[in-house]
Formats: structure tokens, C-alpha cells, sequence
């Protein structure tokens, strides 16, 4: 008999069990620990234990699903007009699909009783709210492609895919940024910054990103010292420790917006890349709406290339 209930605090260890177990592919920290879980899950201020829920068979712990939500529009509070459901996790079982379901099902359940409006499957910059770093790289990339059993579960819940989001890799061995007369302009009229663990800028952005070792470039004016935009990055850890090697991951770019369109994030992504290869970063990722063609451009002129998919998917 299954029984499917909210979270308990003496469930870590056996959620990380479930993770080592459950089949959700390469981009899933492993091995995992309870003490991963504390850190990029349960510390959060804004973790509820009724949206942490469990399945048991027997005593024995065999699955979770997590619920949660983004922030509002000023990111200083949460938003619980929109949740999503972040992971499905279960182990292999004879019963695995009935298990994924009921866990799904109890999910959006806890989802609409806080007042969601909007079901979301997985994660993404805007719905961050837990797992960086423990899944999918930079960022969330709702339920990668390499996450097959978890696809399935929304799948089979009627959730239809709502944003596609493509995970793209550089290396940075060798990297240099482009000389030509538009950067040359660039460098003669600006100034760039380093900024090693900035403030944060809103409760929302510290909520997420405390904990990981943040840098900022921002681009200012040579004379009245004017933010023309910034491009924050982090080091991808436990994930790129996992892995191996030495990465950055691009987390955000923003110029403003009459200065777009100017070059201004082609140099600014270029100088930042030179700088953390030239301090011993070897790969550098970052996440993009495959229809935002913008972003999808400026990444292919900078040599990254998509080495998977991602996808966010909303219930009708």
C-alpha cells in the first residue's frame, strides 16, 4: 500500500537515497546528501513542508515530488498565483508510474490550496526557487530532455510543454575576446567592474543565490559612471565539482534599455569570459529560451553551442 504524506524531519537521508536512485539523468548532483538537501532545499526561507511530499511503501521511502513557487513581479515576496512542480522522483518500483502520478496529482493539489491559478512542471530563472546547483546546471531548465521518466509523469498528467530551453556549453581554453572597431569604441568609452560576492539586489535574488559564490560585471560610462548593464555568474557548484572541472555559469545579462542593441552584452559577456578563463574557468554555461533568437544569437557569435533541451511545461 502506498501512502503519499508531506515532508517529516527525519526524511533527508531517505530523499537522498531517492535521488541516487531515481532515474533523473546526467545533470542530476550525484552522489547526493542529506546535507546537499539542507543546504539548497530545506534552508530556504521560504521552504513549506506540506509542498515537500512523500511517497512510502511499506515504511520505506520511494519517492517526492516538490512544489513551489516564483517571486512577485518586484521580487520582493512570493507570488502564489503561479506554482510549479520542480522534480519527481522515484525509484525503480514495480508501481513507479502509479507513484509519479499520485505524487503529481498530491502536488497540484497543495499547489491550488495555497491559491495557484497556473500549474508549472519544473524549474526555470524565474521559478528558482530550489534545487541550483543540485540539478540541470546554470540554472533550471524545466525537465530536461535527459530526464525521460520525469517527462512521462507531467506528460501523462496532461501537462503540455510551454517553453523549450536550450542548455549551451563553451569551452573557455584559449578564449579571446573579438578585436574589431565597435569593441574598440566600447573599451575607449567605458569602464568595466568586478564585483566579487555584490549585494544582493532583491530579496528574491538573495533568497536563491546565498550560499554561492557570486561574481557581477557591470559596464559603466568613463564619465559619469553610469550602468549601462551587468552579467552575473557563479561557479556551478556542488554540480561542476561532480563533473570535474572548473565552470561558470551565466545566470544573467541585463543592459539598459536604450542602450540595447549597441554591442554592449557582446563585449560585456566576451570581457567577462576572457577574465574567468584567465583565472582558471574551463567551461562556461548558461540557459536560453530557444525563442528568444536574441539571446540565442549573441551565444552562437560568442562559439557556445546547445548541448541539450529543456522543457517548462504548464497544465491547460
Amino acid at each position: 500500500m502506498i501512502e503519499i504524506r508531506c515532508f517529516r524531519n527525519d526524511d533527508p537521508p531517505k530523499l537522498a537515497d531517492v535521488w541516487r536512485w531515481a532515474d533523473l539523468g546526467p545533470a542530476a548532483m550525484q552522489p547526493m546528501t542529506s546535507s546537499l538537501l539542507e543546504a539548497c532545499v530545506f534552508s530556504k526561507p521560504y521552504f513549506e513542508r506540506d509542498g515537500l511530499v512523500v511517497a512510502v511503501d511499506s515504511d520505506r521511502v520511494v519517492g517526492f515530488a516538490h512544489a513551489a513557487f516564483g517571486p512577485t513581479k518586484c521580487r520582493s515576496a512570493i507570488d502564489h498565483r503561479v506554482g510549479t512542480t520542480l522534480l519527481v522522483a522515484v525509484i525503480p518500483h514495480p508501481a513507479q508510474e502509479v507513484i509519479a502520478d499520485a505524487l503529481l496529482e498530491r502536488s497540484e493539489a497543495y499547489l491550488r490550496s495555497r491559491g495557484a491559478e497556473v500549474l508549472l512542471g519544473g524549474g526555470s530563472a524565474e521559478m528558482r526557487s530550489f534545487y541550483l546547483g543540485l540539478y540541470g546546471g546554470s540554472d533550471l531548465p524545466g525537465i530536461l530532455d535527459s530526464s525521460a521518466t520525469m517527462q512521462a509523469a507531467f506528460q501523462r498528467r496532461g501537462y503540455e510543454p510551454s517553453e523549450r530551453i536550450a542548455v549551451l556549453r563553451r569551452s573557455l581554453s584559449g578564449f579571446r575576446p573579438p578585436v574589431n572597431r565597435m569593441q574598440l569604441s566600447i573599451r575607449r568609452n567605458t569602464l568595466l567592474r568586478v564585483i566579487d560576492e555584490p549585494a544582493r539586489r532583491t530579496w528574491w535574488e538573495a533568497a536563491t543565490t546565498t550560499g554561492i559564490a557570486l561574481r557581477r560585471y557591470e559596464i559603466r560610462t568613463g564619465t559619469q559612471d553610469e550602468l549601462l548593464g551587468s552579467a552575473s555568474f557563479w561557479d556551478m557548484q556542488p554540480l561542476a565539482g561532480a563533473w570535474g572541472v572548473q565552470a561558470a555559469g551565466l545566470v544573467d545579462v541585463a543592459i539598459e534599455g536604450e542602450r540595447r542593441r549597441q554591442g554592449l552584452a557582446h563585449y560585456l559577456l566576451a570581457e567577462a569570459m576572457h577574465d574567468l578563463g584567465q583565472e582558471g574557468i574551463t567551461l562556461m554555461e548558461t540557459h536560453a529560451s530557444a525563442t528568444n533568437l536574441a539571446a540565442m544569437k549573441l551565444f552562437d557569435k560568442l562559439g557556445f553551442e546547445v548541448v541539450e533541451y529543456g522543457t517548462l511545461f504548464r497544465r491547460p
